[in-house]
């Protein structure tokens, strides 16, 4: 179907021809026609200012936007109430005067409340090519008990269920309820046909914005332009969604809602979320199908002051709206870069990787988990295990990384607990592999989760460490033969597992190779190792390998825009990580080939990785005890990521791939992906213990592994730290000093001009 230009002005749905104003003014006046009620009565309609075209005042239901995202509005002030008893009541207005203003227009009418209250609601409507932004301020006068929250909707003209559109919502939703946990927030298990409400907490997003992408490439957003966020530690505390009326709430909600035969998607204030929500202190099994109910209390002289703005486009397929939408709300909402000293981020992350290390016994390890806080080795767990979480080998890579960079008894220490872990790893056999690591007590091969199962990811993250160590060492005169040999091994025995369709199964059962999970989604994890190896071998059955499965990759549903089975511990759904690995596998295809399709397809998980990303400030509440708080008041979240689908906790994984963003700058000259390097250079670091601003972890170089922004806000599961959470800063750190001196320049001081 032929669409019109993603820069179509808002039309009425009739023959009047008129430009992008008299088309704003006509549609904007027919909404405000009609009859709108008054704390005195009902007020005739009134239009400030005839427009052209406006030939019908009993006209309400007029469309904006084009094609299938047409949507309409006749009753543009929304106000709920809710009563002290749970009674919920809503009411819908149209305005009662309507003017012309500098720039735009300005709608007003004034609704009755409970008890005799009144709230004045004022809006005034600008438009920005295909932009169109309500400022509201809706001021209360009156007291009555209980709460309300005021809101903006449009439906949509056409569409009127829910699976018409792909939807987007940033690190929550990407698409329809494909590859999302079903009692996820916007997941199946709770829909029902003609009544389905998805509405979402503004702290719970990357970008506060949702999407609706049509067939025909047409697609309608909703942005938050000031997120302020301001909560309670009431509110943050909460887990049970007990309801809750405090003025002090500025956070929104933005979400759509299938309802009586229509499809419609908009912006309340403040953030009632529903009917799906989440507990915030557990992990899985977290999700509750219940209302949190946010509201501002009914007291005179309130007032609210929040923007919403709204953007159309077309011509697009779902992975390109999804990601020009989010480069509209990057640029609205200019996240700032937080400049770290990284040289000391480098030294103290790798000084903590190396106080972890036990050895015992002739072995060498890093456990899988301590206590960030007390960093007590006595309570450690008790394996060490490659990738993933474990990290051991990309840990060992880093000490010997850090050793070359200098001399001196910290250098020699570091190199000897670096070349021990690695031996100590090479004991076990991998055709097929017999763990994942080995117990720090006893030396007996072990599994990351603890299920008897190995995966692809754990093996896929850490040999590939251990040939770049490889190939480190070699450049400075140190031959390990045996280290390449080991890789190699397991290599080859993972080309007899890969599938007819050029994808490889998700795990196995320890020892045996019989495979527990075949599901292909995580194959990406295969690539960088197979690449390494073609390149050290000159075997070009590596290579192969590594085509194929990111051939297969690529047309299992990435091409579509969705990336899922990153992480090992909630299998196949929407994550991060499956971007960030995707992107490094195809960085490394593009890197060996110079073949364009990988590069595009590079851009394409970047694309999708970077939506995970908060590009705004969400504040800690001020009233909470800091002492207490995970994360400290007054330092910034921009930065941080969501981690998976189906929950909301937040950590800094990210900062591993501030390098490959870089490289794609280089490779393609869009500027935005340095802004996005610098981001994960720097911010990730925010909550990193430094000299001089130590929080509560005791010494420099200790960080937290994860964190809430949405209730429990401020607080993660567990104060642990593992060491992925050293090893993705240093993958970070180094990539970026291996760049060409001007460009790591640029990332390494953010304020140096391009």
């Amino acid at each position: 179907m032929k669409t019109t230009d993603s820069r179509a002005e808002f039309t009425q749905r009739s023959t009047i021809g008129a430009d992008r104003w008299v088309s704003l003014c006509t549609i904007l006046g027919l909404i405000c026609l009609g009859l709108a009620g008054s704390c005195g009565g009902a007020a005739a309609a009134t239009v400030g200012e005839p427009t052209p075209g406006l030939t019908k005042a009993s006209q309400d239901r007029f469309a904006i936007g084009t094609g299938l995202a047409s949507a309409m509005q006749s009753k543009p002030a929304h106000l709920e109430f809710w009563s002290d008893s749970g009674q919920i009541s809503a009411t819908n207005a149209r305005y009662s005067s309507w003017t012309k203003v500098k720039r735009g227009f300005l709608g007003q009418v004034t609704v009755g409340g409970p008890g005799g209250s009144c709230f004045a609601v004022e809006d005034r409507w600008t438009q920005d090519g295909e932009v169109l932004r309500l400022v509201r301020q809706v001021k209360v006068a009156g007291n009555a008990p209980g709460g309300f929250l005021s809101g903006v909707t449009f439906d949509f003209v056409r569409a009127s269920s829910w699976s018409e559109a792909d939807w987007f919502v940033p690190g929550m939703i990407y698409g329809g309820f494909a590859s999302l946990a079903d009692t996820a927030i916007g997941g199946r298990a709770h829909y029902r046909a003609g009544e389905f409400t998805v509405r979402i907490r503004e702290d719970r997003m990357p970008a506060p914005m949702v999407l609706a992408h049509f067939g025909d490439g047409t697609s309608f957003a909703v942005l938050d332009p000031r997120p302020r966020g301001d909560t309670t530690a009431a509110d943050s505390l909460d887990t049970k969604a007990v309801p809750m009326v405090d003025e002090r709430f500025q956070f929104g909600a933005i979400g759509a809602q299938e309802h009586e035969g229509k499809l419609s998607i908009g912006h309340w204030f403040p953030g009632t979320e529903g009917e799906v929500t989440y507990a915030g202190n557990t992990y899985p099994g977290g999700q509750l199908h219940l209302w949190r109910r946010r509201y501002h209390p009914i007291k005179d002289g309130l007032i609210q002051n929040y923007e919403v703005a709204f953007r159309f486009a077309g011509n697009e397929s779902f992975p390109q709206s999804y990601s020009t939408a989010w480069r509209w709300a990057w640029e609205t909402l200019k996240p700032a870069v937080m400049p770290q000293d990284i040289a000391t981020a480098r030294a103290s992350i790798v000084d903590v990787l190396a106080r972890c290390t036990i050895e015992k016994d002739g072995r060498t390890g890093i456990p899988n988990y301590l206590d960030s806080v007390s960093k007590d080795l006595t309570r450690a767990d008790d394996k060490a295990v490659m990738g993933f979480t474990g990290k051991n080998l990309e840990a060992a890579h880093y000490m010997l990384a850090e050793a070359a960079m200098g001399a001196g008894p910290r250098s020699e220490e570091l190199r000897r607990k670096g070349e021990a872990i690695i031996a100590s790893f090479l004991r076990l056999k991998m055709a097929p592999p017999e763990g994942e690591g080995f117990s720090l007590k006893d030396g007996h091969p072990v599994c990351a989760l603890g299920d008897n199962t190995i995966y692809l990811r754990s093996f896929g993250d850490d040999i590939k460490a251990l040939l770049r160590a490889y190939q480190l060492e070699k450049k400075w005169g140190r031959n390990h033969p045996e280290w390449l040999q080991w890789c190699r091994t397991f290599g080859d025995w993972l080309l007899t597992q890969q599938q007819p369709a050029g994808g490889f199964p998700r795990s196995w059962r320890p020892g045996t190779g019989e495979v527990l999970s075949a599901s292909p989604n995580s194959s990406f994890n295969a690539i960088p190792l197979l690449v390494q190896l073609s390149q050290l071998t000159g075997d070009g059955t590596y290579l192969s390998g590594a085509t194929r499965a990111a051939d297969f990759c690529w047309a299992n549903g990435q091409d579509q825009g969705k990336f899922v089975g990153g992480t090992i511990d909630n299998p196949d759904v929407l994550d991060k990580e499956a971007a960030t690995l995707s992107l490094e596998a195809y960085l490394a295809l593009y890197e060996t080939t110079r073949n364009a399709k990988w590069l595009a397809r590079a851009q394409a998980a970047a694309n999708y990785a970077e939506t995970w990303i908060y590009c705004w400030n969400v504040p800690m509440p001020p009233d909470d005890d800091d002492t207490k708080l995970h994360w400290k008041r007054g330092v910034s979240t921009v930065g941080v990521q969501l981690i998976a689908s189906g929950h909301s906790l937040v950590d800094d994984y990210m900062s591993f791939d501030a390098d490959e963003f870089a490289k794609l700058y280089e490779y393609t000259g869009d500027a935005h992906y340095l802004a996005v390097a610098r981001i994960l250079l720097h911010n990730t670091k925010s909550m990193l213990a430094l000299p001089g601003r130590l929080f509560d972890l005791g010494e420099p170089g200790w960080q937290q592994e994860h964190w809430s922004l949405a209730p429990r806000r401020g607080y993660g599961l567990h104060r642990g730290w593992l060491p992925w959470v050293a090893t993705s800063q240093l993958n970070g750190i180094f990539g970026v000093l291996e760049l060409e001196p001007s460009l790591r320049n640029q990332i390494l001081n953010p304020n140096t001009p391009r």
